[in-house]
């Protein structure tokens, strides 16, 4: 008799260890989805990571963090990490990506159920709308990723890592970086300044790519140009995108010339070459045609080959110390702190 119930016994621990286990998920989904709903009506804020005001990735991270969930700082970035899911197979808590701006990620929400998400709207803030909505979300749903599950060892990491005593910072700095980084000065000052902002809880994201929407944000606050419009010539820079006032005002001003065609795409990373052009343009760098080369990997056939000399010649880059200048690298965020801080001074 004791034999038959063994099985039984064994099967029963097991069964209710699963159905625990699956209780826990589900109850940790609905608290997010119930913190989540706690910041409807909160304003739109570009850059915005507070109550004060959210754009759509600082909602999420903001909602997130609360749980001990990382996640990075934008859709496109969020559309790279977790689990592929199917529209069908949806749950509370996955994070739903949309087409906005660009054939990418450029918006992102938190799915609450119902064919339902919660996100920071552009026009109305953190609201509810429907993924399938016929005349806007629907067409330009991307897909949806599940976090929750395989984010079990980054939260441990996370718990681990706000166990460790913080560095005290000062006004302009961030954790990721220390004083000892090559840009730390030029990033102090420029946040101090209010001409450039970190991505939240304290980070500057250093490494990160730039985007031609947000070089278009900052050129304008640097130089000041007037931003009474989102009027542009891009087909794919609606007025009611963040930067477009921007964006319009910096294609005005012929910063932007070298494009061809009406398509800007706001979310191409720039090049270090592209941010040649736009720096000759905006500080009006004196730019000669005929010049030696300056960087072993730029030659009199690159397209930008006088800007990037100008910009060498006025001192505002040394390029790196094998001699290149890696134009077609992606300009990080503290390379343009160094160089919009040296073109400023």
């Amino acid at each position: 008799m004791l034999r038959k119930l063994i099985p039984v016994v064994v099967f029963a621990l097991l069964f209710t260890a699963v159905v625990q286990v699956q209780m826990a998920e589900a109850s940790v989904r609905d608290d997010i989805v119930t913190s989540a709903k706690k910041q409807i009506g909160v304003p739109y804020k570009y850059g915005g990571t507070t109550p004060s005001g959210f754009d759509c990735s600082g909602f999420i991270n903001y909602v997130l963090k609360e749980f001990g969930i990382s996640v990075p700082r934008t859709a496109a970035q969020m559309y790279n990490q977790g689990t592929a899911v199917s529209k069908a197979n949806l749950q509370k808590g996955d994070l739903v990506f949309f087409r906005t701006v660009s054939s990418g990620a450029s918006h992102a929400g938190i799915y609450v159920g119902n064919n339902q998400f919660i996100h920071a709207s552009s026009s109305k803030g953190v609201m509810i709308s429907s993924i399938n909505d016929p005349y806007y979300w629907g067409p330009r749903y991307l897909g949806a990723k599940r976090i929750l599950p395989e984010e079990k060892a980054e939260v441990q990491a996370t718990a681990e890592k706000k166990a460790e005593p913080a560095r005290v910072l000062g006004e302009g700095e961030y954790h990721d970086v220390l004083p000892t980084h090559w840009a730390f000065g030029e990033i102090k000052e420029l946040s101090v300044s209010s001409m450039i902002a970190g991505l939240g809880d304290n980070q500057f994201g250093p490494n990160d790519k730039l985007t031609r929407a947000q070089i278009a944000a900052l050129i304008t606050r640097a130089t000041g140009l007037e931003t009474d419009s989102g009027l542009n010539g891009f087909r794919d820079v609606p007025e009611n995108h963040w930067a477009a006032r921007a964006i319009a005002a910096t294609d005005r001003a012929g910063y932007f010339s070298y494009i061809e065609g009406d398509t800007f795409n706001p979310n191409e990373p720039v090049t270090r070459e592209e941010i040649a052009v736009l720096f000759t343009k905006a500080f009006n760098l004196p730019v000669e045609e005929t010049v030696s080369a300056s960087f072993n990997d730029v030659d009199d056939q690159s397209w930008a080959f006088a800007e990037i000399h100008a910009l060498q010649a006025s001192g505002i880059v040394q390029g790196f110390e094998d001699g290149t200048y890696r134009p077609t690298n992606h300009v990080t965020r503290a390379e343009f702190a160094k160089i919009l801080h040296t073109a400023l001074n």
